[in-house]
């Protein structure tokens, strides 16, 4: 394995290479232009070119895009490459039989020819003392490298062996050979008859070795023929097997590789692949048989509870086994057997034959500087030495005390006791039938004014003043389903059954101050609250967070702290949390202030139409332009290194003022479609092992417009409308000289429809009618009725001829014209026709134009057809209505004989109703603006809307 100079890890295996960057894997083989799929040996050049030591194949060299293969064909001396060292201008290469040199500016290959020995010459690792370059062979010993004149050369400096590899801290050295290592000074071991009876370290064969930042050194072993393997840390000169707290099982260690960057140490093994060991000291496991249920501590010790007994440190260590509290309870129970509470009284069931085996612990509580622990055997009160102070025979799954020191047990169903002298096992109790009290108690909390308590079906209840209080009975808070419970500063955070969280305030009176809903925090099953400075803590299946208004920082395997969390404790600025096995202490101050880790993001991957593009063309300020139909976009970016990949989540947005997206967990993202337009593309990293955000501009991309949405096709398409319209004005000048010759014709059709209307209104038979009543009226000699009919028809003749040249006339003097015309032919009919107008009074007649005398035409129809003699009080309407359109509608109704047929077909259709409506549609009225009903001998209704 190696670590390059960008955080990158790489892995050589039998079946091809692979790198890991936070958290993301790539292999590379055969097929993408490695040498070998085998892989023995990894450096890396003062370019940052990538070498990699095949077994059989040669050196294949990658730039980060291809592969360069040396190999004997090149004057490699060997394809078996063991070892690579770069130094100065060259790469060293040690192989199974020979070392060899390449220069990494012009890859030329220069090999040492050594042939003082018939053993094959393999080397086993190189090292630098005062400027002068060793090597280490595998049954040679140990040699100089020297160049004299441009003349290569090797020295034998002793005889060692057999050395499987070196590593050198300061100026000594850890020569690792078959079943021990020893450590010498430098000198000594240069000496060329160094002696061999140098002190023996560890029993097994180490294959490699590193040194971390903090000056602790790990071995990686394997016995090749036995078990004696491992991962070891050197502690002075002691080989300590870190095995078990690694959780490394394999004793077949064959590659080390540290990270400084990261603190972290890679163990790879020949069984059980690759560890990653996170070195950091921010949380750290103690080994404790059993699952750890709790801690607390008195004044003057502290104590942890496990599935095994009760472990108390004080000025003495004491540990109390199962055995032990079966013991203490067995001895109470033969002294007290006729004073035991019975189960039928109430009392949750114990079972007194219990075995010790079968002892569970429910939980442990201080109270008088004494240690309460409730079992399913009894309760059990121990002092800080370890000596039982008091056992109550009773069972139950939560207590607590009063502010004045009387113990409350809960019973799931049977009701609660607060017991007033434990002596006497004199106590009060409360049924369950009482709202008030609790029942289905899980979790409880005392403070130095109340004790509340947490019931999974009936909400919160707390003690104060000597008597329960149900918040759901008493109308203070409807929650229902409530599990754990915590102070957060004067407040209180509560956990719902289903992962919600609620800050209340509780002191004058109750308020919900905040919620926390599941979604926000990381799980979904809520083990436990606690809480440090502003932080709330809370631990689920997935990890523990830390959360309060600017943060949230969130602890998993990642960090070494794997489930389950099953109890807390807080001390001073450490937080305890109880797991399989032993527990986790974590070091607060240091995880809640930790610097930003994320300080750069960087493009590694851009894909468009799902076509790789090259990045070397990538402008200093990441723009990249493509045209209108490479739109559908792929970006993959990177961090730089961070020792917790998983904690991160990004967003991003397209431009400035938009919105970020939703967080995702994959360093990539996908824009499917993308309209023409320029895009400022920024990603925000959310790191949830910091709790800190950063965020970069990250690609400035630029989709081009397609053709027809350019400047020049704009101005290509307003040339072309330029001349569309130039020859639609020559179109329609040509058309406007025929329309022109076509108005005459419709204009002189025009002027003999009027006169048409005219010779209509004033036809032969209504003047003749006219003369002969002027006639009788002088036979009868009655010429003063004459003479006044004479001068109506002269008016009407003269309204006439005045406004048949209008095409409208105002209102006003339509309905002047109508009564002068209506008065002419009433005469004739000696008045007996009654003739009724009304005009709406909204309507000002002065204003409004209605087209000239086209009503006479259907007043002049009911007189000459409406009123024969037989109908009786013949009657004509006529009136003028506002509508709601703004239009006049005008209506003429007589009550003469009428018709069957209104059709515009009927053969009482008179050529002036025909030429009225083609006058109407001339003037651009509808068909609906004239409507003729009649039945017949019920009247005739003209309706005209102008």
């Amino acid at each position: 394995m190696f670590v390059d100079s960008t955080n990158t890890l790489w892995i050589g295996t039998d079946n091809g290479i692979v790198s890991k960057k936070n958290g993301v894997f790539e292999s590379y083989f055969e097929e993408d232009g490695l040498a070998l799929n085998s892989c023995w040996a990894i450096s890396e050049d003062i370019f940052q070119n990538m070498w990699f030591g095949s077994y059989g194949a040669g050196i294949s060299i990658y730039n980060g895009t291809e592969f360069r293969i040396i190999s004997e064909n090149d004057g490699l001396v060997h394809n078996e490459i063991t070892k690579l060292f770069p130094y100065g201008d060259f790469m060293y290469v040690g192989t199974s039989d020979g070392v060899s040199r390449i220069n990494i500016k012009n890859y030329k290959v220069s090999s040492w020819d050594y042939s003082e020995t018939d053993d094959l010459f393999r080397v086993s690792g190189f090292f630098e003392y005062k400027d002068q370059l060793y090597l280490t062979t595998y049954k040679t010993g140990v040699y100089s490298v020297a160049e004299d004149e441009n003349t290569l050369r090797l020295k034998k400096i002793n005889d060692r062996k057999p050395i499987y590899s070196v590593f050198v801290k300061n100026d000594s050295i850890y020569s690792n050979q078959k079943g021990y290592s020893t450590k010498e000074h430098l000198a000594k071991y240069l000496q060329q008859n160094a002696s061999e009876n140098t002190e023996q370290l560890g029993k097994s064969i180490i294959w490699q070795q590193v040194q971390t930042k903090n000056d602790k050194m790990f071995a990686g072993a394997w016995g090749i023929y036995d078990t004696s393997g491992g991962i070891f840390e050197i502690d002075g000169e002691k080989f300590v097997s870190r095995a078990a707290d690694f959780n490394v099982n394999s004793n077949q260690v064959y590659s080390l590789e540290y990270d400084p960057e990261l603190d972290k140490l890679y163990i790879g093994t020949l069984d059980e692949g690759l560890h990653e060991i996170n070195l950091s000291q921010d949380v750290s496991f103690h080994p404790l048989p059993g699952k750890v249920l709790g801690f607390t501590r008195t004044k003057f010790s502290s104590a942890t509870l496990s599935s095994q007994g009760l472990q108390i440190i004080g000025k003495t260590s004491n540990t109390i086994s199962l055995k032990r509290f079966k013991e203490w309870q067995e001895n109470y129970v033969s002294k007290n057997s006729l004073n035991l509470p019975k189960h039928e009284d109430s009392f949750y069931e114990l079972d007194y034959e219990t075995p010790a085996e079968e002892i569970r612990f429910y939980d442990i509580k201080v109270f008088e500087e004494n240690y309460w622990i409730n079992t399913n055997i009894g309760i059990f009160a121990v002092g800080n030495s370890g000596k039982l102070k008091r056992y109550i025979p009773i069972h139950s799954e939560e207590i607590n005390f009063t502010q004045d020191g009387k113990l409350i047990e809960t019973h799931p169903y049977g009701g609660v006791r607060v017991y007033t002298d434990l002596n006497a096992f004199d106590y009060h109790y409360y049924s369950p039938e009482d709202p008030a009290t609790p029942t289905m108690i899980v979790n409880s909390f005392r403070n130095e004014e109340e004790t509340y308590f947490l019931s999974v079906f009936s909400g919160l209840y707390k003690w104060r003043n000597d008597r329960f209080i149900s918040y759901l009975n008493s109308d203070i808070w409807p929650e229902k389903q409530l599990r754990h419970i915590s102070p957060i500063g004067d407040k209180l955070a509560i956990s719902t059954e289903f992962g919600d969280i609620y800050i209340v305030n509780d002191h004058k009176s109750f308020e919900i101050l905040k919620k926390i809903p599941r979604a926000k925090i990381q799980g979904n099953t809520i083990s436990f609250l606690s809480s440090y400075k502003e932080y709330l803590i809370i631990a689920t299946e997935k990890g523990l967070t830390f959360l309060n208004n600017e943060k949230q920082i969130f602890l998993d395997k990642e960090q070494g702290l794997n489930q389950p969390l099953l109890a807390t404790e807080l001390f001073k600025n450490h937080l305890f949390v109880g797991s399989e096995g032993g527990f986790y202490i974590l070091e607060l101050d240091r995880i809640l202030e930790a610097e930003r880790k994320i300080n750069e993001l960087k493009l590694t991957e851009i894909r468009i139409n799902n076509n790789e593009k090259s990045l070397k063309n990538l402008s200093s300020k990441n723009e990249l332009e493509f045209d209108h139909d490479e739109n559908t976009v792929l970006i993959k970016f990177a961090t730089n290194a961070h020792p917790f990949p998983d904690k991160l989540r990004y967003q991003y947005k397209l431009h400035p003022k938009e919105k970020w997206s939703l967080p995702f967990s994959k360093s990539e993202i996908f824009l499917p479609f993308l309209s023409s337009s320029t895009y400022d593309i920024q990603v925000k990293v959310t790191d949830y092992s910091t709790g800190t955000k950063y965020h970069q501009k990250l690609l400035n991309l630029a989709i081009k417009p397609p053709f027809w949405k350019t400047w020049w096709f704009y101005l290509l398409i307003i040339a072309g409308i330029t001349l569309l319209i130039l020859s639609i004005y020559r179109y329609e000048i040509r058309k406007n000289k025929r329309f022109e010759s076509q108005k005459s014709l419709i204009q002189k059709r025009f002027e003999e429809t009027k006169m048409e209307a005219l010779l209509a209104q004033m036809n032969p038979h209504f003047i003749f009618n006219a003369m002969n009543s002027i006639q009788n009226f002088i036979l009868e000699n009655n010429v003063e009725k004459a003479s006044e009919f004479l001068g109506d028809f002269a008016k009407l003749i003269r309204l006439n001829l005045e406004y048949c040249t209008k095409p409208k006339i105002s209102l006003e003097e339509e309905i002047l014209y109508l009564k002068s015309y209506i008065k002419v032919e009433n005469t004739r009919f000696n008045d007996s026709v009654k003739v009724n107008f009304h005009v709406d009074p909204d309507i000002d007649t002065y204003e409004v134009e209605v087209p000239s005398m086209l009503m006479q035409t259907f007043i002049e129809n009911v007189f000459v057809h409406a009123f024969p003699p037989k109908i009786k009080n013949p009657t004509l309407n006529i009136s003028f209505n506002e509508l709601d359109s703004g239009s006049i509608e005008c209506r003429i109704q007589d009550n003469g004989i009428g018709y069957e047929n209104a059709s515009e077909n009927s053969s009482h259709q008179s050529k002036g109703t025909s030429l009225a409506r083609e006058r109407l549609a001339f003037m651009g009225y509808n068909n609906q603006s004239l409507q003729i009903s009649s039945n017949k001998g019920k009247g005739t209704l003209v309706i005209l809307i102008l």
